[in-house]
């Protein structure tokens, strides 16, 4: 159910300006993600940062816990920055947008809506 989706966000946060955070964890690769804008209308900038090398999979899933975005990305050690376009065409609504390692766990998970 998508409630129970959107409840098992990690360690994430919703600074007032309206990006998703991730706060420093010394026990993780990625040491900080930013997503922006929230809400988007047409597209979606991720800042990722992380320790090492790394490849992961970036997955975003509608409110009937369908994914409609999916990509693998290779992240270097550093700041990472990625556009997720063509979003215009979803649905207004809630989304949750995660980032799971290659062993399935995951990294990094927050709620996103679309205007």
């Amino acid at each position: 159910m998508r409630s129970e989706m959107f409840t098992r966000i990690l360690k994430s946060y919703d600074d007032s300006d309206g990006k998703a955070y991730l706060p420093v964890k010394t026990n993780i690769m990625i040491t900080k993600v930013t997503v922006r804008p929230n809400p988007f209308y047409t597209v979606l900038t991720m800042d990722v940062t992380c320790d090492q090398n790394r490849s992961i999979i970036v997955r975003m899933f509608n409110e009937e816990d369908r994914i409609v975005k999916m990509f693998s990305w290779y992240l270097v050690k550093g700041t990472n920055v990625t556009a997720i376009n063509d979003l215009g065409n979803l649905t207004s609504g809630a989304f949750l947008i995660d980032i799971i390692d290659i062993e399935g766990s995951v990294l990094f998970s927050t709620n996103l809506s679309k205007g």
